[in-house]
């Protein structure tokens, strides 16, 4: 009886791990991935003969062989982007700032960033010995930027003009501020070709290569991909 086939439609989850001290930690789950694959490679050493004039290749043989991965993440969370710029996150919660100074002196038709984005309850006021407050209609907010222009001035105005205000939570990533970290992965995928079987890889020490590009303007009908590569190490 002839042997079946067997074919190969593979989705599934990818999860990271960092590896610290040769001791796996706790893995998570990396989000949307639609490409994962695993490449081979070998290096040889050859001998070619110096006796007959054709110099004919009598020897061959495998010196060192190399694994590497590829994969293409969609997940755009911070933690995922820390993983490959070798960044680190920070948890900004919510808060207040009472008196942010403005440049002094403000220019009308200038644009000024405050020092948080996601900014609410905005109130500005001059520097003179009893505050008055800059009415909203002499400048324009982008609460979501965090960002001020000034159509117009009050009449004597005194600068410097200072701002108070809340601001919501953010994670804010800094990129490569530290160093490379080495990971193991964890692939639960289903073969949809064979009625859905279930399919596991690991790999245990992981090199990963820095993020090859991280694309901020879109266009056409695709989503955003994060490409990287890496080595497997033994």
């Amino acid at each position: 009886m002839a042997k079946p086939e067997r074919y190969y439609y593979g989705q599934g989850k990818i999860k990271i791990a960092e590896v610290i001290a040769n001791v796996v930690g706790a893995y998570s789950w990396v989000g949307d991935v639609s490409a994962f694959s695993v490449g081979f490679a070998e290096e040889k050493a050859a001998h070619q003969e110096s006796y007959s004039g054709q110099r004919s290749k009598v020897r061959e043989f495998n010196i060192s062989n190399d694994m590497t991965l590829n994969m293409t993440f969609h997940d755009f969370n911070a933690e995922n982007k820390a993983r490959f710029t070798n960044g680190t996150v920070t948890d900004i919660a919510t808060g207040t700032v009472t008196a942010e100074n403005l440049p002094n002196p403000v220019v009308v038709g200038t644009e000024y960033a405050l020092a948080n984005p996601g900014v609410s309850s905005v109130v500005i006021t001059d520097s003179a010995g009893t505050p008055a407050v800059v009415p909203a209609n002499h400048y324009t907010l982008d609460a979501a930027f965090g960002n001020l222009i000034f159509n117009s001035l009050p009449a004597s105005p005194a600068f410097p003009f200072k701002v108070a205000y809340s601001y919501a939570a953010r994670s804010q990533l800094a990129f490569l501020n530290a160093s490379q970290k080495t990971y193991a992965l964890k692939y639960e995928g289903v073969n949809l070709a064979e009625g859905g079987a279930p399919v596991i890889v690991e790999l245990y020490r992981l090199s990963t290569g820095l993020m090859q590009e991280l694309a901020l303007i879109t266009s056409g009908n695709a989503l955003a991909g994060m490409q990287v590569s890496g080595s497997v190490l033994r």
